[in-house]
């Protein structure tokens, strides 16, 4: 008979297959989400993407939609993964025209998490009014306003602006820098690292201080937002866990 040690071994072995097999499916349903969109996009053809058969997704989640959602909650914390690597080797990534420039890079390369951050319903469809995906949004909403308030508190953002009018603005103008291209002839259009430039400076003489920070301004902000970014990802992994 197997011992103890030998049938944890197994079943660890047997959760590692499921994971690597989970992983597999999902990375099938976004290249096909990208590639047609979610109305268009069955189980049928995730399952052939995949190599695997339709019962197989289903022992991962019971509905279409959730698996949909379990790709979503796994984006995120693909994304916050990079993030953080970026942030590391950046003193001032704490800054919003510096976060964003490094957000917009991400989104460049990463065509769910733009489509994500513009709820583009072509791409998402009916996905962005789900559970999992109006999670997200009051999970990011919900971080989002710490986050300025901590620049406003350590003057790292402009005081003559009352939060919910910036907040505003900053939205509108994120937004139009990722659309404007559709209303732009091709010659016109921004190479990516320029759109993400363009918008890091448009934000940084629209809200931040003419004066540079103060290192031990952005050494404490850059703190606290670890904290927030913590606080982000456990939560984005809780629902994460849920859904497996």
């Amino acid at each position: 008979m197997p011992s103890l040690d030998e049938k944890e071994q197994e079943r660890g072995e047997e959760r590692s297959r499921r994971h690597a097999r989970a992983d597999r499916i999902l990375d099938a349903a976004k290249e096909l989400l990208q590639r047609w969109g979610y109305k268009k996009t069955t189980i049928d053809d995730i399952a052939k993407q995949a190599n695997v058969a339709k019962g197989t997704i289903y022992l991962h989640w019971k509905t279409r939609e959730v698996l949909f959602e379990a790709l979503l909650v796994r984006e995120w914390l693909s994304v916050l993964a990079d993030l953080r690597q970026r942030l590391a080797s950046d003193p001032t990534g704490v800054m919003l025209s510096s976060l964003t420039r490094h957000l917009v890079l991400i989104a460049v390369d990463n065509s769910l998490f733009r489509a994500v951050l513009l709820r583009d319903t072509e791409t998402l469809g009916d996905l962005i009014h789900s559970g999992a995906g109006q999670n997200l949004v009051q999970i990011r909403l919900g971080t989002s306003m710490p986050y300025l308030e901590l620049l406003y508190d350590n003057g790292l953002l402009r005081s003559d602006i009352d939060m919910e009018t910036q907040i505003k603005m900053i939205s509108a103008i994120n937004i139009g820098f990722f659309v404007a291209d559709r209303f732009l002839p091709p010659g016109s259009r921004l190479a990516p690292e320029e759109l993400a430039e363009a918008l890091a400076l448009t934000l940084h003489r629209t809200f931040e201080p003419e004066e540079p920070p103060a290192p031990e301004a952005l050494d404490k902000a850059m703190q606290i937002f670890n904290q927030l970014l913590d606080q982000f990802a456990n939560a984005i992994a809780r629902q994460y866990k849920e859904i497996e």
